[in-house]
């Protein structure tokens, strides 16, 4: 490790540059502490202020996080997810392997919120599916997805542990075009805290989806508790111009 002191580039973003080049090579592991604020100051012959400014900027950005008492820790890289895109596909692109476990899956009566959400007649039925996602074998997100019927008859035939957007486009011929979300932190309680085996304070991302096709119609609705340490959505907002609208 070096620190070019006559370099214009401040002395806390070299740093910033080393630790972070450090984790990207696995010399930090993602859970295991990096050297002390004094033993960094110490080998790099820089102020404790100037390692203090780096370490905190990288905590602030999630790469690493601080347990008080024992010392600064590098964070689990996070699933980032930011278009329409399967969990299968997502994952796969961060070189894990995804895995569903089927919670539940079964033809019903929808609430009158779900027939509200999904504009359905008195009768018509949907197929609700609740699927535990994993990433190497480790919990990421529960989903629970409700299909109308009449969009997809026979839908028990497929094997859902299979990519859902892959079955609709496959065996249904529909292109999701766009999704309307609405997320929210909530505390991880009950049922949703043991399925994705959280333990202390550790949040969720309440996520709550309607997917659209290509011709406009409202394919599907979904409700998703996704952990907030493995997991980032990232979203483009547009300023508002009268050829774009936000309302």
């Amino acid at each position: 490790m070096y620190i070019d002191k006559k370099s214009s580039i401040p002395a806390y973003c070299q740093l910033k540059t080393i630790i972070l080049e450090k984790i990207n090579n696995g010399e930090y592991a993602a859970g295991n502490p990096i050297p002390s604020e004094r033993e960094l100051s110490e080998a790099l012959n820089i102020s404790r202020m100037t390692v203090r400014q780096a370490l905190n900027q990288l905590t602030s950005e999630g790469i690493l996080y601080r347990e008080k008492g024992i010392g600064t820790f590098v964070s689990k890289a996070k699933i980032e997810q930011r278009n329409i895109m399967s969990f299968s596909e997502t994952v796969t692109r961060r070189g894990l392997t995804p895995s569903t476990r089927i919670l539940k899956f079964e033809k019903i009566k929808p609430s009158d919120d779900i027939k509200n959400i999904l504009m359905l007649e008195e009768n018509q039925k949907v197929y609700d599916a609740k699927r535990l996602r994993l990433a190497n074998n480790i919990p990421v997100a529960i989903e629970e997805s409700f299909i109308p019927e009449r969009h997809c008859p026979n839908l028990e035939k497929f094997d859902l542990q299979q990519s859902l957007y892959r079955i609709l486009r496959e065996g249904y011929h529909y292109n999701l075009a766009y999704a309307d979300n609405l997320i929210e932190a909530a505390n991880a309680l009950g049922e949703i805290k043991k399925l994705l085996e959280i333990s202390g304070n550790v949040p969720v991302l309440r996520i709550y989806c309607q997917y659209f096709t290509d011709s406009g119609i409202k394919l599907y609705y979904e409700k998703s508790f996704y952990r907030s340490d493995n997991y980032k959505y990232s979203i483009r907002i547009f300023a508002n111009n009268k050829n774009n609208k936000i309302n």
